[in-house]
């Protein structure tokens, strides 16, 4: 091979390296420079932690409510897939319905929920909940860990202003064993 035509391959699968390398680090960053903490699952650890966060948010509740679940199998197919394949991914999904208290707590319930997980340190997901509305909503995440939560009312009787409030928790997406 000629010396004249090696320098510049050379230097061209230099650069290559280095763009690949830069762009490979930057993308294994969250924002802040942080990489992400790689969290090992398993169907029983994601069941405990949506539990744990649930609690962090109703342990405190005033008036205390009921925990009613909702579903029956907490357990599904990973719904968070980024490169729309399909693969052998799942996810867990835990939901309580808020009872035994007056429909009208509904959106205190939901405020008090986001109160105790901002103590908590986690982050909104979409923007601050609107309080003008009589049934807001509010979608948060966990660090580093990745849970995704939302504390949400549904209407019981709209001419009165009652609502029927609910937490949602979802884990991020693992294989299962095997």
């Amino acid at each position: 091979m000629n010396l004249r035509k090696a320098i510049p391959a050379a230097a061209l699968l230099a650069v290559v390296i280095v763009v690949t390398a830069c762009g490979a680090q930057k993308n294994g960053q969250e924002s802040g420079g942080r990489t992400p903490k790689q969290v090992r699952m398993n169907e029983q650890r994601a069941i405990d932690r949506a539990e744990e966060i649930i609690h962090q948010a109703v342990d405190g509740m005033s008036p205390k409510p009921t925990l009613e679940p909702m579903g029956y199998m907490p357990v599904g197919a990973c719904i968070a897939r980024d490169d729309h394949r399909p693969d052998d991914r799942v996810q867990v999904t835990v939901i309580y319905k808020l009872t035994g208290v007056p429909g009208s707590e509904a959106q205190n319930l939901v405020r008090q929920a986001r109160d105790a997980w901002l103590k908590q340190g986690y982050t909104y997901n979409s923007g601050e909940d609107d309080w003008s509305t009589p049934f807001p909503a509010v979608y948060m995440r966990t660090e580093p860990d990745d849970f995704w939560m939302n504390a949400v009312t549904g209407v019981v009787d709209r001419a009165r202003s009652e609502g029927l409030a609910s937490l949602k928790v979802t884990s991020p997406c693992f294989l299962p064993p095997g």
